[in-house]
């Protein structure tokens, strides 16, 4: 029941809404979105030319990372009751070509406390991020989300702000934050990159939003079901987070995961058939569309 002083019936609505893309690829100006305009000039005017994506003999993988808001979002759950959708703004919220020198050689985050007080017991750090690895789980790092922001040059930043983000999960260690992951295979490795832009595109460009109850999901190289920051890569392979969808492809490298926020509110009865109605109706607009 809701209301006052008068109670009235009410429905209780929970679902998903999708938030961003976080793409991970093997060289500078390469992504899924070249098509949007925005995405298309920033990727033209970056001063990245060098290859960065590698494979090294100790286990090393070296990427860039970007981030952009779902498009269309705003409008495909405009008949949904809760809201929460990004702005549609066609650019990258945060992209790896804009840190710089910072993108390989970390010495922005040289100084983060949590960092430096975990570094001294690597070993330690990781046993820890095992431990958290059965559930997961994602931080909301505190810091305001300006989404509708397009990514721009951040490579004058020396040092960056302090970070709330753990040092250690069940991919591996998150710190210090550059394209470089010295790691077991290469899908894991991308999963580190994508989630050390998670924070920086936050913290550093302050245009991504993080949540407490995020979702993610692999849309390339195949779609998965969704996971959690950090949960064990042996739960995530029986989530179909892998390589498998290569085979068919034919496509050796790059990444893309999409990232879910939970919303909830209460609304009046009458919502219940406008909200179940409203599927049916991006499904027949969207077959129009085709």
């Amino acid at each position: 029941m809701c209301g006052w002083p008068v109670p009235r019936p009410c429905v209780h609505f929970s679902y998903h809404v999708p938030q961003y893309y976080s793409e991970v690829v093997s060289n500078p100006k390469e992504s899924f979105f070249t098509e949007l305009p925005g995405a298309a000039a920033q990727l033209a005017t970056t001063k990245e030319v060098v290859p960065f994506g590698a494979e090294g003999d100790e286990g090393s993988f070296s990427f860039h990372a970007h981030t952009i808001n779902v498009p269309f979002t705003m409008w495909g759950f405009a008949g949904m009751p809760c809201g929460g959708a990004q702005w549609d703004n066609m650019c990258f919220t945060s992209m790896s070509e804009h840190l710089g020198s910072n993108w390989k050689t970390g010495l922005a985050d040289s100084l983060q406390p949590a960092w430096l007080a975990w570094s001294a017991a690597p070993k330690a750090c990781l046993i820890k991020g095992a431990v958290t690895s059965a559930t997961g789980g994602s931080t909301p790092t505190g810091y305001p989300s300006h989404s509708a922001m397009c990514s721009t040059d951040r490579s004058w930043m020396k040092k960056y702000p302090p970070s709330n983000q753990p040092v250690c999960n069940g991919w591996g260690i998150m710190f210090p934050r550059y394209g470089t992951v010295t790691s077991s295979d290469q899908n894991t490795a991308s999963l580190v990159v994508a989630s050390r832009m998670r924070s920086l595109g936050s913290e550093v460009f302050q245009s991504v939003p993080t949540f407490h109850d995020e979702k993610w999901q692999m849309i390339y190289p195949q779609s998965s079901s969704c996971f959690r920051e950090g949960q064990n890569v042996a739960l995530l392979r029986a989530k179909r987070v892998s390589e498998i969808g290569r085979l068919l492809n034919g496509k050796l490298k790059n990444y893309l995961y999409v990232v879910w926020k939970r919303v909830s509110c209460t609304r009046d009865l009458p919502y219940y058939a406008s909200t179940h109605a409203w599927p049916s109706i991006i499904q027949a607009a969207c077959r129009g569309v085709q």
